[in-house]
């Protein structure tokens, strides 16, 4: 027989057992549904992932893997969080997204037969912390296609030449006019056509701007924004941090910089008619993205600009 003392030292411990459980869960219904949080950033990118991708399974078993990625996710934890609530946050996360979707008008994929092509033109808005999260995610497979390059992951300036908020599908990211960010894609290694001959393990972000732009006294009426570079700048940061490499123009070129190969790759222009690879604006002229940001700026400055903004940006914290 148990002692008086010694059956309210069990009830005592397995009350902590229980609070404990009740405080873990707590906080992960918290840090999951915290507007713009980290937990949210990720279980939202594996809703899109498996949307995108995994369109053969039905939506049991797409429940079914985000709960089995998130418990992963959660490592040891995941025995403080029941498959219950993984699955009620699930829930809550994919019927927000599902309004989103009825909003914008952007199709369910559960439920589209067409959803591989229609996932490549599903364009969101994204925050930086989602940011974050598609790039962790994204790491290995760009790395893997780089080194058949022998190049490390590269990361391009753009802008699109068109007008304001008129995104295109070409670039994993497009910055809107008043700085939002739009992504197209759930995986981030997807090969764009961004940059000629550079897409390989590369990020291709434009902003939205530079519609009847001439030359760099004249970057027509709608010129990048400063907004936008300071977006431009932010996720500059954000994919230093993600990916592990240094703000450089080894690793970050404007559009301008690549066109003119001013780090000196070769990924075979000889063969492709540009010899050397230059056709910037040192050169033919053809693309001079980013050459500079605003109307009067030395030119060749746009590029030194971005990644010292990127490089305060992550100092700062921002990543």
């Amino acid at each position: 027989m148990l002692s008086t003392d010694e059956v309210q030292i069990l009830i005592w411990l397995a009350g902590l057992v229980i609070a404990a459980n009740v405080v873990a869960m707590a906080l992960f219904v918290l840090y999951a549904k915290l507007p713009n949080g980290q937990l949210q950033g990720i279980i939202r990118s594996i809703i899109y992932r498996l949307d995108e991708l995994a369109d053969k399974l039905e939506n049991e078993e797409k429940r079914a893997v985000a709960i089995q990625q998130i418990n992963t996710l959660l490592g040891w934890r995941n025995i403080f969080v029941p498959k219950e609530l993984i699955g009620w946050v699930i829930d809550t996360e994919v019927a927000a997204i599902r309004k989103m979707q009825k909003v914008t008008n952007t199709p369910n994929l559960h439920d589209d037969p067409d959803s591989e092509e229609r996932a490549a033109r599903v364009m969101r808005q994204v925050t930086l912390v989602e940011i974050k999260a598609l790039a962790v995610q994204a790491k290995p497979a760009l790395q893997q296609a780089a080194q058949r390059y022998n190049w490390p992951i590269k990361v391009y300036y753009h802008w699109t030449a068109g007008h304001y908020d008129q995104y295109f599908n070409d670039y994993h990211f497009n910055i809107g006019k008043d700085g939002s960010v739009f992504v197209t894609t759930t995986d981030l290694s997807t090969k764009k056509s961004h940059t000629y001959c550079r897409n390989s393990g590369a990020i291709g972000i434009a902003a939205a701007c530079a519609y009847n732009a001439t030359s760099t006294t004249n970057l027509g009426p709608e010129p990048p924004t400063a907004v936008q570079i300071e977006a431009m700048a932010q996720i500059t940061a954000v994919l230093s941090k993600s990916f592990n490499i240094p703000i450089d123009i080894k690793h970050f070129m404007t559009h301008a910089e690549a066109a003119d190969n001013m780090d000196g790759c070769d990924p075979g222009y000889e063969a492709n008619g540009y010899p050397q690879g230059r056709y910037g604006p040192q050169n033919s002229v053809e693309r001079w993205d980013l050459w500079v940001l605003k109307e009067g700026d030395a030119p060749g400055s746009g590029g030194d600009i971005l990644r010292g903004k990127g490089t305060w940006y992550l100092q700062t914290g921002v990543g």
